[in-house]
């Protein structure tokens, strides 16, 4: 572009600019449409995105998004319909020497037995607790903290002993700030010591959840199956892929040996973060889909308005067009000042729409960071993804909306114009 042209662009961007500043109120009609049709679009992407920042954090933080958890079904789909599982047999710590040993793809594993709630009881405090029997590798599991002692070693697990670890409120409500390790309470009618104690799990998404990780207390799973029984209890085993990208990878390497083992993997679930974040961003998307819908009705709306009001601007301008035209411009110079008239309209009603949904994501980021998640932060942001699609969509309906206008504009004769003025 010489400049020649660059100096006719100028002068075109200026005449539209005080064009649109002579009718300031009507402007900002105009781009009501716009704006309100590119706040939705913003605030929709940038809310969904905040969603799934937020699940991979939270995720991350407590276990991982390479997580996944297996257990038998209860019941299984066959030839239509629901029918008892036919495998009677539990998994059970041989399962998880297989899982770690023939799946490339895991890095670790290890055992959960549920054993529900039991009556827990030190001195005269009594209370029921969900107990859970663990493997000493559940450390490299989940992102747990100690408060107080130590995980499980290898031989407590191997022999079986009655040790325990309580959950951050057990602890709190059988004794209080003192160190529990090395007290003794009651489960059930068995006696473990206290070796440890978690500090609190539930914050965030899990809080939130009312999971109640910090309600419960964990044992030996050999432990369990040496006092409750292992094949009356539901076992599930909990591993970890090498990364993100091999957790499909690394279910498909467990439903191939369970197929040896059991004859067909449809008698157990697997499931992991990864599936269950990519359920949510299937719901986002859904959400972003029917919002994008609105939005779009209101941008085509609001392109219509200002096709319009452009239309009311040639009528307005007529004797301009024809004095502009009777000293020298030709057809493509009125054509683009109102080109640039129309979108520049149409981007700053994208401008203000997309500072309004900024503004809102980062007041609703405070509101749920502030009242309802309260111990971690929500992901509030604009995304650039978000504002590049304004700054386009922007753009797009200012080019269509000023296309019919703009070509009357170039069209009119200088005589005609003139002797309607």
């Amino acid at each position: 572009m010489n400049l020649s042209n660059l100096l006719k662009v100028d002068i075109n961007f200026q005449v539209g600019w005080q064009a649109l500043l002579r009718n300031k109120f009507r402007t900002l009609l105009t781009m009501l449409g716009i704006i309100l049709g590119i706040f939705i679009v913003v605030t929709t992407v940038s809310l969904g995105g905040s969603i799934e920042s937020f699940a991979v954090s939270e995720f991350e933080n407590f276990s991982g998004t390479t997580m996944i958890w297996i257990g038998k079904r209860s019941r299984i789909k066959k030839q239509n319909r629901w029918v008892e599982n036919p495998i009677k047999e539990n998994l059970w710590l041989d399962d998880v020497d297989q899982i770690v040993r023939k799946c490339p793809s895991i890095k670790t594993a290890a055992a959960f037995n549920w054993v529900g709630s039991q009556t827990v009881t030190f001195g005269s405090k009594s209370r029921t607790y969900n107990i859970t029997g663990v493997l000493d590798t559940n450390e490299k599991l989940f992102n747990f903290e100690f408060e107080y002692g130590r995980n499980f070693q290898p031989w407590e697990i191997k022999r079986g002993q009655k040790v325990c670890i309580l959950g951050y409120k057990v602890k709190n409500h059988l004794f209080g700030d003192s160190n529990p390790v090395g007290q003794e309470i009651k489960i059930h009618q068995h006696r473990f010591t206290v070796i440890g104690s978690y500090k609190s799990m539930e914050k965030g998404l899990f809080r939130i959840l009312g999971i109640g990780l910090d309600d419960g207390i964990d044992i030996p799973v050999t432990t369990v199956a040496q006092y409750w029984g292992k094949q009356n209890r539901w076992l599930a085993i909990m591993a970890k892929a090498n990364s993100y990208e091999t957790v499909n990878q690394s279910i498909s390497q467990i439903k191939a040996l369970f197929r040896q083992r059991f004859g067909a993997d449809i008698y157990h679930d697997y499931g992991s973060p990864a599936e269950m974040i990519r359920e949510i961003s299937k719901i986002v998307t859904v959400i972003q889909w029917v919002l994008g819908g609105a939005a779009a009705i209101t941008l085509i709306v609001g392109g219509i308005g200002t096709m319009n009001i452009m239309l009311v601007s040639v009528s307005e301008r007529t004797a301009e067009i024809g004095l502009r035209k009777a000293v020298g411009a030709n057809k493509n110079d009125i054509r683009f000042q109102f080109l640039i008239e129309s979108v520049v309209i149409c981007l700053l009603g994208g401008l203000i729409g997309t500072g309004l949904a900024g503004g809102v994501t980062f007041s609703v980021g405070q509101v749920i960071t502030s009242f309802v998640i309260k111990d971690s932060v929500w992901p509030a942001a604009v995304s650039l993804q978000s504002a590049i699609v304004a700054f386009l969509v922007s753009t797009m309906v200012g080019v269509i909306s000023g296309f019919y206008p703009s070509n009357k504009a170039a069209g009119l004769q200088p005589v005609e114009a003139l002797r309607i003025d």
